[in-house]
């Protein structure tokens, strides 16, 4: 017996995105007009790479990024984003419906 699964939604990459000019947030604009606005310090701390999932597992993930900032970010094909933060990191990969579910939290 074969099994089925669900491929994921595809989120539709937002048509503009922004940094704001104190760094401290994205703003992600989409094509039907609607926007979400998420904060660096949100995003570094949802930051889901191997180092940082580790860090978790090992207790050694801080609770808070107090004034971090965004330096810059980069497109990883059409599905995502990868964010460099002034911290120094800048491994994490950001896709749309995880950035998505991120204001969701938050709202």
């Amino acid at each position: 017996m074969s099994q089925l699964a669900e491929s994921p939604a595809i989120v539709a990459a937002p048509k503009l995105i922004t940094i704001s000019d104190n760094r401290g947030y994205m703003r992600f604009t989409y094509a039907d007009g609607g926007d979400i606005e998420l904060n660096a310090e949100r995003m570094r701390a949802a930051c889901k790479c191997a180092h940082c999932t580790r860090a978790r597992i090992d207790g050694f993930f801080p609770d808070r990024f107090d004034g971090v900032t965004i330096e810059q970010f980069s497109f990883m094909g059409g599905y995502a984003i990868n964010i460099a933060f002034s911290d120094g990191h800048a491994r994490g990969i950001y896709p749309w419906a995880f950035l998505i579910g991120l204001s969701d939290a938050v709202s």
